[in-house]
């Protein structure tokens, strides 16, 4: 199953709760920090695993987020992970704000008009699906090819 990681401020919660149940409709499992109560446990080494296990990033950035730490530090793990990072970007939050996401392509996601930025996640999630899905074909090709070649290595012994 594919995992995705939701970053964002704890005041737009509710907003992910949304995206979680959207993108389990799909068959992906989002990640939602909240959700992984473990005391005792270092919460970046938590979030830095949970980062790490995901195919992509779904960043909500909103005038609660905008000056998150939190969110900026899981951004820049992100990067430098090399994860697919999808922004989604509440209208008027300033684009100098951006700060490491700045000219990246972003998806704008109104949250009194949520229907059209929902529809374009959606779609860049079922991309992810199918990426996924033509990787595992190809890994499975080349298993297949791996087995023959193996039998036919014994044929000729």
């Amino acid at each position: 199953m594919i995992q995705i990681f939701l970053s964002h401020n704890a005041r737009d919660r509710k907003w992910c709760e949304w995206l979680k149940a959207s993108a389990a409709e799909m068959g992906i499992s989002a990640y939602l920090a909240e959700h992984d109560v473990r005391p005792g446990v270092v919460l970046a080494e938590k979030i830095e695993r949970a980062i790490d296990w995901s195919e992509a990033i779904v960043v909500l950035l909103s005038n609660n987020s905008i000056n998150a730490p939190y969110v900026h530090q899981e951004i820049g793990y992100s990067r430098k992970a090399k994860k697919l990072i999808i922004p989604l970007v509440q209208p008027g939050v300033p684009s100098d704000r951006l700060a490491m996401l700045q000219g990246v392509e972003h998806i704008p996601f109104d949250f009194n008009n949520p229907g059209e930025g929902h529809a374009l996640l959606r779609a860049a999630l079922k991309r992810l699906i199918q990426k996924q899905e033509a990787k595992t074909q190809r890994d499975a090709a080349l298993l297949a090819l791996a087995c023959m070649a193996l039998i036919m290595l014994t044929l000729e012994s």
